[in-house]
């Protein structure tokens, strides 16, 4: 159904765009991006077939992988491409976008209210909401994704009387509260985390759009009161596991030790076969944080090893450990690990050189006009880059969505730069 929506998008809208003779110039806006991403698909192709142990793997995870992410990509700019002469389709296609995202958000809020009470019942811990997911984690991307478009919008109505979607302030208002409840029911510890990041960027972000009429004083005050919530929002996300119980810093720290300790300690490998380290404490490892360092530390290695890659695909870790040690799958919860054993230290570096062309534009269009849709690209990007070395997302729907809403916004953005342009002229 996915991949049959995409195909009906690009055609659809790029016939609109064509007939409009936009997309020629789409294009042109965002050329840098797209130059970068045409270079990295070339280094893939290379690597699968000069260098990768497995080429008929990785050209398949090519193909099913990263070619629907560059498709969705082209479907963003071919939607933003059929609305961009008129500013009222802009913003209607965000709308269109934020309603889909909150009717998931209240899907999951519903799901907490029917579900907990009989947890409580019970006597469990409450359960962690996937709403139509497939789990919680791929839920909550979706939650923090509506976070960009509600703290976009809540900033510029702040710092120009404008707005980002055709809503009022009420929906919107109400909208953070649901997305807020929604979080809490995912409970997913990197979440917490990315939020907070978004939280602060948009604190600062405010700040920077008010800096001439903000005394020192009160800038220090709000950089004071950010770090604070900053490291409040991070103890959180470490601290308090999935079921509400606390992890103490002594276990952190001896879990991260015994992690580390990867030759004697094999229960990453297999936890099954191995089973799980105890702490000097008598406790059993934290599951979580215990794979995450031990597969970390094990990346890091093939990375070493293989500076070039062993092929681009979703379980690049999982096939470098098995030609490794002879066992081992899957991915090591880290996209951007798994990108750089995949593809090796150039792909990674032409993936966020990618990144980096479109935050500069953003970041200097929002500077010189505080555009709504360059604080939503920010937002989007910091959003999905510090999801990335923390959660396997540059893959399935979590890359085509990406990809999608910033092909999107890179080229609306550009409509405001062109119309400054003119003016001035």
């Amino acid at each position: 159904m996915r991949d049959l929506l995409l195909v009906f998008t690009l055609c659809v809208f790029g016939y609109l765009a064509w007939r409009r003779g936009e997309v020629g110039r789409a294009i042109r806006d965002i050329a840098p991006p797209i130059g970068i991403l045409m270079a990295l698909t070339i280094w893939m192709y290379v690597v699968a077939f000069f260098i990768s142990p497995e080429t008929s793997w990785a050209l398949d995870e090519i193909q099913s992988q990263w070619l629907r992410g560059l498709a969705s990509l082209a479907a963003g700019i071919l939607i933003a491409a059929a609305a961009k002469p008129r500013a009222d389709l802009g913003r209607q296609v965000l709308l269109a976008v934020f309603i889909a995202l909150l009717v998931h958000v209240v899907y999951v809020d519903a799901m907490a209210l029917y579900q907990w009470p009989q947890d409580w019942r019970q006597g469990g811990d409450f359960t962690r909401i996937t709403g139509f997911a497939g789990g919680s984690d791929k839920s909550n991307y979706v939650t923090n994704t509506l976070f960009c478009f509600v703290f976009a919008d809540l900033l510029i109505r702040r710092l120009r009387g404008k707005n980002l979607m055709p809503v009022g302030n009420g929906v919107l208002w109400a909208a953070l509260v649901l997305t807020l409840f929604s979080m809490f029911a995912e409970r997913m510890r990197n979440g917490v985390t990315v939020f907070v990041l978004l939280l602060v960027a948009t604190a600062l972000f405010y700040l920077l759009g008010r800096k001439s009429r903000i005394s020192k004083t009160a800038s220090m005050m709000s950089a004071a009161a950010m770090l604070v919530i900053a490291l409040g929002g991070f103890a959180l996300a470490v601290f308090i596991k999935p079921t509400q119980n606390t992890i103490s810093v002594r276990n952190l720290l001896d879990t991260t030790a015994i992690a580390w300790d990867t030759e004697n300690h094999k229960a990453w490998q297999d936890e099954k076969k191995y089973g799980l380290p105890t702490l000097p404490s008598g406790e059993t490892v934290d599951p979580s944080l215990y794979q995450r360092v031990a597969w970390f530390k094990q990346g890091l290695l093939l990375v070493a090893e293989h500076p070039l890659g062993v092929g681009f695909g979703r379980n690049a870790f999982g096939h470098g450990l098995k030609a490794k040690y002879g066992e081992g799958g899957g991915h090591s919860h880290s996209g951007m690990l798994d990108f750089t054993i995949g593809t090796g230290v150039p792909g990674t570096l032409l993936w966020l050189a990618f990144l980096a062309s479109l935050a500069v534009p953003a970041y200097r269009r929002y500077r010189a006009a505080h555009d709504a849709v360059a604080a939503l690209l920010l937002l989007l990007l910091l959003d999905f880059g510090a999801r990335m070395f923390l959660d396997s997302v540059i893959r399935d729907h979590m890359l085509q969505q990406f990809m999608l809403l910033v092909g999107f916004a890179s080229v609306i953005m550009t409509r405001g730069t062109q119309e400054k342009e003119r003016s001035s002229a």
